[in-house]
């Protein structure tokens, strides 16, 4: 009794498309056009509404009834069970006031949307890697997450992503350890990350990495700049992949400390998430120059944006350059680390092979030890 005016037709059209024909009421999501069971198509939606057409239906207003009663943003798409629950005359209005029908219209339709809008988006293919920190604490990643983290921008190009994951029984500061650890990551990207099926069609990557870093900076140098693929970092607090930042929140100096050594070895100490004090490199050996890259705001969180990551790498080549130059081809660089996952991704991935020196990469355990090179054969360390 009392009903105001009904939608129309294109109203009632855009509600449809709105929630996709399915039922809004919060956690059903029923297929409002299509049975189940027997497969058939038809129509079971109801057009419920929020504020009652009617001032005296549930939720109904003196006021606002009338000028609500054919109003998209007044309306929800139900099924019969939903749709008589929340007209309840008793229970209706008391368990299903109008904010919270609102709410989840609003969820409903904003899910809707978001998926709608990766229709268009190109997938990229999730690669987690995960190897032992100091080869004993383990560790997991969370592919959840990591999806997350590529939307809106890229949609995961399938439900599990490839998973590498490496591990040695072998001692963490033995040769052993690295030359095992380095076979499994050789033979799983060639397996996966070559995979035919995969690279089909202009593969794309997102690569989410907890591992020691050598590692992490040999799986850069595998992927090269050939394949894309994007880099990501981790937060502990909050707990995510995805950026913090989309501007430039830090930067990055280099210095040069130069000795009496002439034995074509030079020294890169890279000191962004701890300042690496360059006596400690010198006590493992005697080098012509040791270059430094530091961040202004050294820290776990030392990169934030993707903007960041390009401010390093860029210094980083920068640096690779000017070592070439003014050290000729044949030197070797040995390169001590601190810094993020993403950085030590993008130290591989940069890496230019016949290009720049060979690199030897060391790491920390109670003191620097060589762990792996880049700018070898890809079959030795």
């Amino acid at each position: 009794m009392g009903r105001n005016k009904a939608p129309s037709e294109n109203t009632v059209r855009m509600l449809c498309s709105k929630s996709a024909g399915m039922c809004e009421f919060e956690g059903c999501n029923k297929r409002l056009f299509f049975d189940g069971v027997t497969l058939s198509k038809f129509n079971n939606a109801y057009v419920a509404h929020i504020i009652a057409s009617s001032a005296k239906g549930p939720r109904g207003d003196k006021t606002l009834s009338p000028l609500l009663s054919d109003k998209l943003e007044n309306l929800m798409l139900m099924c019969a069970d939903h749709h008589k629950l929340i007209d309840n005359p008793t229970t209706g209005p008391r368990d299903y006031p109008v904010e919270r029908l609102k709410e989840m219209k609003r969820a409903h339709e904003e899910k809707i949307e978001k998926i709608c809008g990766l229709f268009n988006v190109p997938k990229t293919e999730v690669v987690c890697f995960s190897s032992p920190i100091k080869g004993i604490t383990a560790v997991d990643i969370d592919y959840d997450l990591a999806a997350k983290a590529v939307l809106p921008n890229k949609q995961p190009g399938s439900s599990y992503g490839i998973n590498l994951q490496v591990k040695s029984v072998y001692p963490y500061t033995s040769k052993e350890y690295w030359d095992d650890c380095w076979a499994q990551l050789k033979a799983s990207f060639d397996l996966y990350m070559k995979n035919p099926i995969i690279q089909r069609g202009n593969a794309d990557f997102s690569v989410f990495s907890v591992a020691p870093i050598p590692l992490i900076i040999k799986l850069g140098e595998l992927m090269g700049d050939k394949l894309p693929c994007d880099v990501y970092q981790k937060t502990r607090f909050p707990d995510t992949w995805e950026w913090q930042a989309k501007e430039l929140t830090n930067n990055f100096v280099v210095d040069v400390e130069k000795t009496d050594a002439s034995n074509g070895i030079v020294a890169l100490n890279i000191s962004l998430t701890n300042d690496i004090n360059n006596d400690r490199i010198l006590s493992v050996g005697e080098f012509e120059a040791i270059y430094r890259i530091k961040a202004i705001t050294t820290g776990v969180d030392c990169i934030k944006s993707v903007e960041d990551l390009s401010a390093f790498w860029h210094t980083y080549q920068g640096v690779l350059d000017e070592i070439l130059n003014k050290h000729g081809t044949g030197c070797q660089i040995h390169l001590f680390p601190a810094m993020p996952v993403s950085a030590a991704f993008e130290v591989g991935r940069r890496y230019m092979l016949n290009t720049h020196p060979s690199v030897t990469i060391f790491d920390e355990n109670n003191g620097f030890f060589e762990t792996l090179k880049m700018g070898v054969n890809t079959d030795d360390r």
